[in-house]
């Protein structure tokens, strides 16, 4: 059994890393720049699966917990063909895409604070930790596809919403870790949805003169 068994549920760590390589998955079936061979589809996976663990294991001076059991790389691996069963509908419903990164973020800000918090890390850093885990695996697949980051320009908050996120985990789980898991990650995709619908975007800086 892994460490992060010992935060957050099984169940919440596969999801989080299926829904996430799923996004990345689905972000190179829907590239219309270039078009990806199964090596580059799979890398996306790959790496929006487990970067986001990578980096939340390297913060917390903890051995790769991914490479511990195979399920994660199993679990990334089977999302790469349910991608590309995906991406028509995805193609046709550009919310869908949102939707699903909406909820890929708010999945590894909440497993990346919980691990965070059961190692012991105090409240603003754990909510730090899963900022980072959550935008981490996406910030590697645009540096791979020759993109700036989005988080980097003017673009969705999403370092903000998964703040939040990590913060609604981090007040409801004293109560119920589990209603904790699944309220949070309510209010993630809620808030990127309607940050969505109503154009939200963080604005660039002026440069002073």
């Amino acid at each position: 059994m892994t460490d992060l068994a010992l935060s957050t549920p099984l169940w919440l760590a596969v999801l989080t890393i299926v829904v996430n390589a799923l996004v990345g998955a689905l972000h190179g079936y829907l590239d219309r720049d270039r078009h990806w061979d199964v090596v580059g589809i799979v890398t996306f996976a790959l790496v929006m699966g487990l970067g986001g663990g990578f980096l939340r294991d390297v913060l917390l001076g903890l051995p790769a917990q991914s490479l511990r059991t195979p399920w994660p790389v199993l679990a990334t691996l089977v999302a790469v063909p349910f991608a590309r069963a995906v991406a028509p509908v995805a193609q046709r419903i550009p919310r869908l895409l949102g939707a699903l990164d909406a909820l890929a973020l708010s999945l590894f800000a909440i497993t990346g604070t919980a691990t965070a918090s059961a190692h012991g890390v105090p409240a603003l850093p754990a909510v730090l930790v899963g900022v980072i885990s959550a935008v981490g695996g996406g910030v590697l697949v645009s540096v791979l596809r020759g993109e700036v980051p989005s988080i980097l320009v003017p673009s969705r908050p999403q370092a903000l919403l998964a703040a939040v996120v990590g913060a609604a985990y981090l007040a409801l789980a004293p109560w119920d870790p589990d209603t904790a898991y699944v309220a949070s990650a309510v209010i993630g995709v809620a808030l990127h949805l309607l940050a969505e619908r109503r154009e939200v975007r963080t604005r660039p800086l002026s440069a002073v003169v």
